[in-house]
């Protein structure tokens, strides 16, 4: 007598689901998965002269956050940070804005370094003060321990800056100061209040500045 199990059509039925589930698994990859894959993927290697380049003025301390080649500003120019650690902010210091990380932080140092010829080349700097290759941009004759910084990374002309010092005196006058290429003098230089007009360096820190002309 034949057996009703030969004639049960079960256990093909569940071949043919497992079979389907297999193919609709491989067309179909886990969202979770393919998400953390994604925001584990390494960002971009900077190019090795890029990097020996950045590295050295700052050392180990040191950070390339941004690097550009920028037309209407002599090509290419990589932008280096040594940020202020947490450690080393006095109690009271205003925590930094709600914004990206790469683009506000808080800094002891930075500079943009420029490619000319074969060279690297510091065309900003940073530190105590805000300088370029001609003098000082920050107009403020004391030293700056710390910086607030904004960047912004333009299409053709390098960066643009924004500075708040940071852990100034009681008392202090604020000092804030917005940075940008100066296609005209080829340099960084401060802008005025209303962002549309370049001002002159200072040959000493301090004293009041003028508009460039």
């Amino acid at each position: 007598m034949p057996s009703k199990r030969g004639n049960d059509p079960a256990p093909a039925a569940l071949v043919v689901l497992a079979v389907s589930l297999a193919a609709f698994s491989i067309a179909c990859p886990d969202s979770g998965s393919s998400s953390q894959q994604s925001q584990q993927a390494p960002a971009a290697a900077l190019p090795d002269d890029v990097k020996s380049a950045a590295m050295a003025p700052f050392g180990p301390e040191g950070e390339a956050l941004a690097f550009g080649d920028f037309p209407g500003a002599g090509g290419r120019q990589v932008l280096v940070v040594h940020r202020l650690s947490s450690a080393s902010q006095p109690a009271g210091t205003p925590a930094s804005p709600a914004q990206k990380p790469e683009t506000a932080l808080d800094v002891i140092r930075v500079s943009v370094l420029a490619r000319e010829g074969d060279a690297w080349k510091e065309a900003f700097r940073a530190d105590g003060h805000l300088k370029n290759m001609r003098g000082y941009l920050d107009g403020s004759s004391m030293t700056i321990p710390a910086w607030r910084m904004s960047y912004e990374k333009t299409a053709d002309n390098g960066f643009r800056f924004e500075f708040t010092a940071l852990n100034l005196p009681p008392g202090s006058k604020p000092v804030d100061v917005r940075v940008a290429w100066n296609s005209k003098l080829k340099e960084y230089d401060a802008l005025d209040p209303t962002g549309t007009l370049f001002l002159r360096p200072q040959s000493a820190p301090g004293g009041p500045m003028k508009v460039e002309k």
